[in-house]
């Protein structure tokens, strides 16, 4: 395994992902069974507070609705007992307003869970802009207030647009998803 071939701790391991149906639930298993318990940290992009507005960032999320996300993480921290957190990146007009922070409170209510808001990286070949600080800030406000925890994550590799996984070719068609770009 990876933490033994390079003597890393589990809990120094985060596996990252956008979810994959059924996945979840298979990940911790395979680690209880290979491993002996489970004790790296899952991230799910999430991005969006519904299904709608997650489809229209992420296309591919179709296939996986988000209160079966949820589930599935809730039922991973109930056989591993470690939280999960949820990237949520920041999305200008899109995933940004005290609706979609209460509509996300409500989804994530109930279980050991974090968020970390990330400011969006903007590049020319998509067409979302960056969430306002004030946006942002009043966002992180309404969730702390809502019980869930959260932090906000400045985007890294701004200049080499390279934050967020959005690495690119400048010759890129233009596109008004972000889907491969997570």
């Amino acid at each position: 395994s990876i933490n033994e071939d390079f003597q890393i701790s589990q809990r120094k391991i985060t596996v990252s992902t956008v979810a994959i149906p059924k996945m979840i639930n298979k990940l911790s298993a395979k680690s209880f069974q290979i491993l002996g318990n489970c004790q790296f940290t899952l991230a799910i992009s999430l991005h969006a507070s519904n299904q709608k507005i997650r489809e229209t960032i992420i296309p591919s999320a179709k296939s996986y609705k988000i209160e079966n996300i949820i589930e599935d993480c809730k039922q991973y921290v109930k056989d591993t007992g470690r939280r999960v957190s949820f990237e949520y990146l920041m999305l200008n007009g899109v995933n940004d307003k005290l609706e979609h922070a209460n509509e996300l409170s409500n989804l994530l209510r109930g279980f050991q869970c974090h968020v970390n808001l990330i400011q969006y990286n903007q590049i020319d070949e998509v067409e979302f802009q960056r969430a306002s600080l004030k946006n942002l800030q009043l966002f992180q406000s309404q969730l702390l207030n809502n019980g869930i925890g959260v932090t906000f994550r400045k985007s890294r590799g701004l200049d080499k647009h390279a934050a967020c996984g959005q690495l690119r070719q400048s010759s890129k068609p233009r596109s008004s998803n972000i889907d491969a770009k997570l």
